[in-house]
């Protein structure tokens, strides 16, 4: 993460601008609330209104108050890198292009509830502090899950259970770490890449 001293402080409507035109954003505080929602655009195909966000959404080295991508589709690609977010509201995102979250901390909840995907999501190398809620995923590009930690809880693997079958071939773990209550009996030997975190390892680690 970049120091504070070398972040820019923008506030969510200037971002939003240079999102319009495609730009980075890098390096930069974004204060307030980061709602997508002025980016929607509709494009018609066959009849059909595909309404979405066309722009690449690419965040780099930069610290968010709050996140706001619910209910939106995103054509093109999301990166979040070396990002902390307070906030991240990713209930019911549709990403048809792919989801890059790399080297970021989630702070306080993250809500993913019927996430939905046809690109490739990869999450690398990333902490969730607080709880990170997944009911209702509906997962159909690959999933991978790098050396993230589930630090506040989730009902990822729970969730994955239900459809276990269905997600086998989709969403692979590497050296993913769970508290030990979110990790159903016997799901260690179906899903490989998933460990429990140790009661002392959780403290020192949230507290």
């Amino acid at each position: 993460m970049s120091s504070a001293a070398t972040q820019k402080v923008m506030s969510s409507f200037d971002v939003l601008e240079r999102l319009s035109i495609g730009d980075l954003i890098q390096d930069v505080r974004i204060t307030g609330l980061l709602d997508l929602d002025p980016l929607v655009v509709s494009r018609w195909l066959c009849g059909e209104d595909l309404r979405g966000i066309y722009q690449p959404i690419i965040l780099h080295h930069c610290v968010l108050d709050d996140l706001d991508m619910e209910g939106r589709t995103f054509y093109e690609t999301v990166e979040l890198v070396d990002c902390r977010v307070a906030v991240a509201h990713f209930k019911q995102a549709y990403f048809y292009a792919n989801l890059l979250i790399e080297d970021c901390l989630f702070e306080g909840e993250f809500h993913g509830q019927g996430i939905q995907n046809d690109g490739r999501i990869v999450i690398y190398n990333t902490a969730f502090k607080n709880w990170a809620g997944f009911e209702n995923a509906e997962l159909r590009g690959r999933v991978d899950l790098i050396d993230v930690s589930f630090l506040g809880g989730t009902d990822l693997l729970r969730v994955l259970i239900d459809g276990l079958e269905s997600f086998r071939d989709v969403i692979q773990f590497r050296s993913c770490r769970f508290r030990p209550a979110d990790v159903p009996t016997g799901l260690e030997g179906m899903l490989l890449g998933i460990t429990r975190i140790a009661e002392d390892d959780l403290y020192n680690t949230v507290g």
